[in-house]
């Protein structure tokens, strides 16, 4: 494969990857401000209720299951993992030419800010990416989801007889993870694609949280019917 070839293939990748950080960010950011809902509700404080069990049951498996997709690494997935270590094999992908002309019809000032942030990623005068920088960002991925890969290996993608032989990860755990991926992210994205941005979780211009100040049953009188 030539290296136009293996470049667009990257950046293909890097926004698939992208998108789906986005969604776990999202996923994990609408399930805290629910918990807040929650605990701000004297009478939904103390009251049992399958459907609870069910939202943090299926937060947290699909949770798992996004961290465990960017952490794999085979010749069939697109992953962060496989990304970086695709970068690692082929530093020359992503020049210090290659990234300023990712800016090339911006100020002077901006041109001078580029420089600083390649050397800031890469190494000062370094003239493509540094394996040994990537490998301390795969080492980070892999810290970062060892225990969420575990779980979901032993526990969510099937059950593994074995049992788990690390303590089972915490909601605390699962934040960090997504918080370093979304790091990785964001630097991968100003490196090879030029977007610089300071988070990957969206601003929400309505007020998502409206459908809480709704009821959600309404008592008509009448018999319903349902599907059996």
């Amino acid at each position: 494969m030539r290296d136009q070839e293996r470049l667009k293939r990257v950046l293909a990748w890097l926004d698939i990857i992208a998108a789906e950080v986005v969604e776990l960010l999202i996923n994990n950011y609408a399930f805290w401000q629910v918990q807040e809902v929650i605990r701000a509700n004297k009478e939904l404080q103390h009251a049992e209720s399958v459907f609870f069990e069910w939202m943090v049951s299926v937060f947290a498996h699909s949770a798992a299951v996004g961290v465990r997709r960017q952490a794999a690494l085979d010749d069939q997935s697109v992953s962060l993992h496989r990304l970086l270590v695709e970068l690692q094999k082929y530093p020359h992908l992503v020049t210090r030419e290659y990234h300023r002309n990712l800016f090339k019809n911006k100020s002077t000032r901006v041109q001078q800010l580029v420089d600083h942030a390649y050397d800031n990623y890469v190494g000062l005068g370094r003239t493509e990416l540094d394996p040994a920088r990537i490998q301390i960002d795969i080492d980070l991925l892999a810290a970062a989801s060892k225990k969420i890969h575990h779980y979901t290996d032993r526990v969510v993608a099937h059950y593994d007889e074995k049992g788990l032989r690390q303590p089972v990860p915490t909601f605390h755990d699962l934040s960090k993870c997504l918080l370093e991926m979304e790091e990785l992210v964001l630097k991968y994205l100003e490196l090879v694609k030029g977007e610089s941005k300071i988070t990957l979780l969206p601003t929400f211009l309505y007020d998502w949280k409206s459908i809480f100040r709704t009821p959600w049953i309404v008592e008509t009188g009448g018999s319903s019917a349902c599907l059996t």
